[in-house]
């Protein structure tokens, strides 16, 4: 992995042999403050879809350590996509989900963006590709701990 600066400016990027180019940019705001984005890049599954990845840190030392994390997940992502996705229908099923339920939301959503946080926890967010599950503007997201077991299921926007 090669770093584009050494300095730990957010406008920096690195490069990493088995995942890309994470970058962090910097957005200017009218009253003088910086929104820094944190570290990110992206990634061609098997199946040719593109997901996002992100490194919750703007500091390149962090987004080095938290790799790692990332090159495990890309490992096993079938196999996690999976858990976070039945993850999803039990969380937002009222009653217990069947054959069907699971096999609609295999089919309608589909893995967009994998976020590592501080301390490597993983969040995955899921867009609904059909527009039937969740309102325009929202999607669901689970967050995985260190051993990829679900901590939570939330609904964003």
């Amino acid at each position: 992995m090669t770093d584009a600066a050494a300095s730990g400016s957010p406008d920096q990027a690195i490069t990493d042999e088995r995942l890309g180019v994470f970058t962090s940019d910097a957005q200017p705001h009218s009253d003088g403050s910086v929104l820094h984005h944190s570290f990110c890049g992206s990634m061609r599954d098997p199946d040719g879809r593109e997901i996002v990845l992100m490194l919750d840190t703007t500091d390149p030392r962090e987004a080095r350590r938290l790799l790692p994390r990332l090159y495990g997940m890309a490992e096993n992502l079938a196999v996690l996509e999976q858990r976070a996705i039945e993850a999803v229908v039990r969380a937002l099923t009222k009653g217990t989900p069947t054959a069907d339920d699971l096999a609609d939301a295999r089919d309608d959503l589909s893995l967009s963006t994998i976020a590592v946080e501080d301390g490597g926890e993983i969040v995955l967010h899921f867009t609904d590709s059909c527009g039937r599950h969740f309102l325009d503007g929202y999607w669901p997201a689970v967050r995985l701990d260190r051993d990829d077991a679900v901590l939570d299921v939330t609904v964003e926007a």
